[in-house]
């Protein structure tokens, strides 16, 4: 049954975003509705909002979001009802070569929910990062939640979904740091902080 629920949309380039009444179709085979929980505020949202990625308006911003899984399509097996999740940009195949050599983060065949959220008057909307998480509820691919620590407070977990993510993946996987090497981190916000800590972890 489709849910109407408020979320932050960006509906053409460079207007004032605006809250919105938007619906939340049954989550589909592989598909998982998520209550959103927290949502970071990530530079990304603004270069949407600019038009800075895409002309694809309207947009459903946010993404770096952790919540708890409401509901799952037929086929999801990996998360179920109750779970605590971060919400990621991307749900990886693992079949394709990249995933099979152990480098998901170059996924050739990534994914996310079929159905579109749509304004009340049936417009689709363009999720953030295949997520839109500035709303109180968001459909994604199950494959998008990972299950986290339900301890966790989560305003720290979400931002495993982005900005951690972002900083240690530009450490190990981009820059492969490793032993020995000097590193200079310009800008030490979210991203900066963990690039940071990624490259002590190198």
């Amino acid at each position: 049954m489709t849910q109407e629920v408020r979320g932050v949309v960006a509906r053409t380039k460079n207007a004032p975003v605006e809250t919105e009444t938007i619906l939340i179709p049954d989550p589909g085979p592989g598909e998982a509705v998520v209550r959103v929980q927290a949502c970071g505020v990530c530079h990304t949202d603004l270069h949407y909002k600019l038009g800075g990625i895409s002309d694809d308006f309207p947009f459903l911003l946010g993404h770096e979001a952790a919540g708890v899984v409401e509901s799952v399509g037929a086929g999801v097996t990996d998360v179920a009802p109750g779970d605590f999740v971060v919400l990621n940009w991307r749900a990886v195949c693992g079949q394709c070569r990249a995933c099979k050599r152990g480098r998901p983060w170059y996924c050739f065949d990534t994914h996310n929910a079929e159905q579109p959220m749509t304004l009340t008057d049936g417009t689709p909307l363009s999720p953030a990062l295949g997520i839109g998480a500035f709303s109180d509820k968001t459909l994604v691919a199950a494959g998008q939640c990972t299950k986290v620590d339900p301890e966790a407070a989560p305003s720290a977990a979400g931002l495993l979904g982005c900005g951690v993510m972002a900083g240690i993946g530009a450490a190990i996987n981009t820059g492969a740091v490793g032993r020995g090497d000097s590193v200079a981190v310009i800008g030490c916000g979210g991203v900066g902080a963990a690039a940071i800590a990624g490259a002590r972890l190198a």
